[in-house]
């Protein structure tokens, strides 16, 4: 089972956008970021290229899979000032993750929004009762 991961950046209204999807699968990760930041792009290329799953086992250096380094990606990849990370669904394709988090392809409704149930009370209109 895959396990992926989004991480923002603090924007200067002090809002958080989104920027960088991971997915980590057993034997790989892959990601993908907005392109425009080369902070952001050799920080993307450091992880993919650099990083090893966990150590499961330090008496015998075994390790863990990809899937367990988002454990500790989580914390050490966020500082929470600048920086923030969070575990979200997986999808089967980093681009179809990134597609949903980051470019925020919301699906269209498909029924108008004047036909849709609503939890609000009808007024009645019409005639009197005599």
């Amino acid at each position: 089972m895959s396990r992926a991961m989004l991480l923002f950046e603090r924007q200067p209204d002090a809002s958080w956008l989104p920027t960088t999807v991971i997915l980590a699968t057993p034997k790989m990760l892959q990601g993908k970021a907005l392109p425009g930041s080369a902070d952001r792009d050799a920080r993307l290329a450091r992880i993919l290229t650099d990083s090893l799953p966990p150590r499961i086992n330090d008496q015998t250096e075994e390790r863990g899979t990809y899937e367990d380094w988002i454990d500790w990606a989580l914390n050490a990849l966020a500082n929470g000032h600048t920086t923030w990370a969070t575990e979200i669904k997986p999808e089967i394709t980093v681009d179809a993750l990134y597609q949903r988090e980051v470019l925020d392809v919301i699906p269209k409704p498909i029924a108008r929004p004047e036909l849709r149930p609503t939890t609000e009370v009808p007024t009645l209109t019409g005639r009197k009762a005599k």
